[in-house]
C-alpha cells in the first residue's frame, strides 16, 4: 500500500522546496489564511498589497479601520464584505489577546484549536492552516486538494498524517507540495501523463 511519506517524497524530489507561507509576518499569514477561502493565491496576493500600501497590514490598524474601507481594499479577493466581516470578527478575537500571537502560543494545540473554531468565520481547515503556518503545530491541512489526491491515489483508510509525519515543517512542505501538484497534474480535469506520482496512482495506472 503506497504510504504518506513515500508521497512526499516523490512530490518533493519533482517540485523542490516550496517556502510556504509566502508572508513576512504572522499577521499577514492570518490574514492571508481568511483571505483565500474560495479563491486562488494570486488574488490574495493584490489584496494584501492594497492592505499593505494602505498601512493596515498591522491588527490595530486595521482593527480600528471601518468594515467599508476594509472590503474595497480585498475586493479582489471576493465577497469582500463577507471576508471584511471575517477579518473583524478574528480581530475582535486577536484583541481579547492584546493582539500578541505570544499569548495565544502559550496554549495547548487542542485548545488553541477550539479557541479559533469559535471565531466566526474560521472553518477547520483555515483554523488548521494557522496553527500550522502561524504557531507551527503539527497539523495536516484536509482540503480539497489533498482529499483529490489521496482518492485518486488509492488511499481509502482514514489514517492520520500526523501519525507518521510528527514535524510541522514536514507538514507544512507537505501541504505546500500537494497544492502545487494539483495546479500542474492532479486538477479537475487530471493530466496524468508525465506526473510524478504515476507509478503509485489507482487513477493513473491505465497510463503505466
Amino acid at each position: 500500500m503506497v504510504d504518506y511519506v513515500t508521497i512526499f517524497e516523490k512530490l518533493y524530489d519533482n517540485y523542490g522546496p516550496q517556502g510556504w507561507w509566502p508572508a513576512n509576518s504572522r499577521f499577514e499569514i492570518s490574514v492571508g489564511a481568511i483571505l483565500t477561502q474560495n479563491t486562488m493565491w494570486r488574488n490574495v496576493v493584490v489584496s494584501i498589497k492594497n492592505l499593505e500600501n494602505a498601512g493596515l497590514m498591522e491588527p490595530y490598524r486595521m482593527y480600528i479601520a471601518s468594515s467599508e474601507k476594509l472590503a474595497n481594499l480585498i475586493r479582489p479577493s471576493g465577497f469582500p464584505k463577507l471576508k471584511a466581516g471575517r477579518l473583524k470578527n478574528f480581530l475582535s478575537f486577536f484583541s481579547e489577546f492584546s493582539f500578541d500571537f505570544e499569548i495565544l502560543d502559550r496554549f495547548d494545540t487542542k485548545t488553541l484549536s477550539e479557541l479559533l473554531l469559535k471565531v466566526n468565520g474560521i472553518g477547520e481547515e483555515t483554523a488548521n492552516s494557522m496553527l500550522l503556518y502561524i504557531f507551527e503545530r503539527p497539523v495536516f491541512i484536509s482540503d480539497a486538494y489533498s482529499k483529490r489526491l489521496f482518492l485518486r491515489i488509492g488511499i481509502k483508510e482514514n489514517f492520520e498524517i500526523t501519525n507518521v509525519m510528527k514535524d510541522s515543517k514536514t507538514l507544512g512542505e507537505f501541504h505546500a507540495l500537494i497544492v502545487q501538484h494539483s495546479k500542474v497534474y492532479c486538477r479537475s480535469k487530471p493530466i496524468c501523463q508525465n506526473c510524478p506520482l504515476l507509478g503509485i496512482c489507482e487513477y493513473g495506472e491505465k497510463y503505466v
